[in-house]
């Protein structure tokens, strides 16, 4: 039977009791209804926006069990779990590493503190944790996917023995640090990070994800591949590449045989940098991991480490990669925004994501964080309708959407020095006769819905800084035509007080209420900003600082958000 046929099968059958020690990793729940494969997928860590840090003791299984319950019936079908910590303690009552803090002679931490006991106490009172997730995400009819950590972090028992992140085989195996290199691509990168070139690190981190794909009812595993990378020095990644590919021919038998024991399907999901040259850089054979159905599932993302918000993917060249198989492209969003008022993503930027996302041809959409949590936790009504039309294309089509140009966090100047594919083109210096122009994807196709006058606004914000308009000469121009200055609106943010302090940074908005001639088209739009005249009278720096297209509907012609004014 060929591995496709076998999935099928596997597929299709009812999951079946697992033999183990506890009610709860033996319970199983037959009347729920199964998802298919992974369309919406949300990553949650189970501690910040959930009961291991923010409840106090002692903790029930229904507390514990939050972390799946937040995103039952939201049209999230698949929960990413993080399983374990970049130290290598795990979450759960593992038998091949340690769980966290049972290796703590004295907590030095308040909140971690808490975790580890919290951790203890269910599984003294004969709780595995893991199991409990698993359950409750079946019974809610999740998939839920355990990830985990394949770039270990060094640490010491002096300084970080009281954190208990860190394993004891972390501890006893320091000569396992990648250490300091010269190569200028490491200078944002950890060199505690541990590399795979040893054959004790490639072995530990197998037994954990083993342990993870057969001792629990997992609907598979998800590697992170995006942190702490590489693994070994980057003058050493030829070396890695072989080894990490049979690492994963290994990690698909142990995958297809725990699928068999349990009929159940075990998928494995890799999180990648959606750039070929940055993947390959890193040691990753990816063809060749598609090509042999090493993995399910790629989970592409605009960069490795934490990256700022990107609302397209550009996926054409995976698909064509994928093409034939059964490899799901799934395009992985980071809704770090970290501006002034808001640390996150807004509804309409996240809505304008998944748009792109189906757009592009992705077949999952996933929200990449250690926790999804826009406006705090719990979750608001706001948090939840925004999780409900995300697997949706139809329903995104004529909802509200605000798509960004990608821009780096805060008054950051420069993230890390690589990989410089896909660096955020915002903030960038505008001088003098110096075109700045950026490309900005919509999937919106305006024209058509313009024929049902459900069309509200459509509107282009370029957001410059330390500028005065009435000393200086800017022109705006989208997809080749000048913007005129009659629909032009100014919003002055040079210091203006509000509750928390002045606007941030200094400046003004060039705000372009767009008639519908004058309307981007569906696909790629260029907009250029050109300062035409600079005052002479200071010596400061402009930057286009934000640019964003604002689109927003009517439900019905002739019902407008807001007929009256009292």
């Amino acid at each position: 039977m060929d591995r496709r046929t076998f999935l099928q099968a596997v597929g299709a059958s009812a999951p079946a009791a697992l033999p183990a020690d506890t009610a709860d990793t033996a319970a199983t729940h037959p009347d729920a209804a199964a998802p298919g494969e992974p369309r919406v997928l949300v990553y949650d860590d189970g501690r910040h926006a959930a009961p291991l840090y923010q409840f106090a003791p002692p903790l029930t299984p229904a507390d514990f069990t939050i972390t799946v319950d937040q995103f039952a019936d939201t049209g999230v079908d698949t929960l990413v779990y993080s399983a374990g910590l970049e130290g290598g303690a795990q979450l759960y009552n593992s038998r091949v590493a340690q769980t966290w803090g049972e290796n703590v002679s004295q907590w030095t931490h308040p909140v971690w503190y808490r975790a580890g006991r919290h951790l203890e106490q269910l599984i003294n009172d004969g709780h595995d944790p893991l199991a409990l997730l698993c359950n409750r995400a079946h019974e809610k009819g999740l998939l839920l996917l355990a990830s985990n950590w394949l770039s270990l972090q060094g640490g010491d028992r002096k300084t970080h023995g009281g954190w208990g992140r860190q394993s004891d085989f972390v501890y006893d195996h320091a000569g396992c640090e990648v250490g300091r290199e010269t190569d200028r691509r490491a200078a944002g990168v950890s060199p505690r990070r541990f590399s795979l070139l040893h054959e004790d690190v490639r072995n530990e981190r197998f037994a954990v994800f083993q342990e993870m794909l057969e001792d629990y009812p997992t609907d598979g595993v998800e590697l992170s591949l995006v942190d702490f990378v590489p693994m070994c020095r980057f003058d050493q990644v030829d070396q890695l590449r072989p080894l990490l590919t049979e690492w994963l021919r290994r990690l698909r038998q142990v995958a297809d045989a725990a699928a068999t024991q349990q009929q159940r399907r075990k998928r494995i999901y890799a999180r990648i940098p959606i750039d070929h040259q940055t993947s390959t850089a890193l040691g990753y054979d990816i063809q060749t991991w598609i090509k042999e159905g090493l993995v399910d599932g790629l989970v592409c993302c605009h960069g490795v480490f934490q990256h700022p918000m990107v609302q397209d993917w550009s996926l054409q060249q995976l698909r064509e990669r994928v093409a034939g198989t059964d490899c799901r492209l799934v395009a992985g969003f980071s809704d770090l925004l970290h501006r002034q008022f808001e640390r996150a993503a807004t509804q309409e930027m996240t809505w304008a994501a998944a748009a792109n996302a189906w757009d592009d041809g992705a077949d999952a959409f996933a929200i990449v964080e250690y926790h999804w949590t826009p406006n705090g936790w719990p979750h608001t009504a706001e948090d939840l309708q925004t999780l409900r039309l995300l697997g949706h294309p139809d329903l995104l089509a004529v909802r509200n959407k605000l798509y960004h140009v990608p821009s780096r966090p805060g008054n950051e100047r420069q993230t890390t020095a690589w990989p410089q594919a896909r660096q955020p083109a915002l903030p960038t210096e505008l001088k003098e006769d110096q075109p700045v122009r950026l490309r900005l994807k919509i999937s919106d196709d305006l024209e058509s819905t313009a024929g049902q006058e459900k069309v509200e606004e459509v509107r282009l914000r370029v957001r410059i800084t330390n500028i005065e308009p009435t000393l200086n000469r800017v022109r705006v121009k989208l997809n080749g035509k000048t913007l005129p200055e009659e629909i032009l609106s100014l919003d002055d943010l040079t210091y203006r007080m509000q509750p928390l302090g002045s606007f941030h940074p200094y400046g003004f908005v060039y705000d372009f209420h767009l008639p519908r001639k004058l309307w981007p088209r569906r696909g790629e739009n260029q907009v250029q900003v050109t300062l035409e005249k600079r005052d002479r009278g200071i010596q400061t720096r402009y930057d286009v600082h934000d640019v964003d297209l604002a689109i927003r509907y009517n439900r019905q012609r002739h019902l407008r958000s807001q007929p009256l004014e009292y």
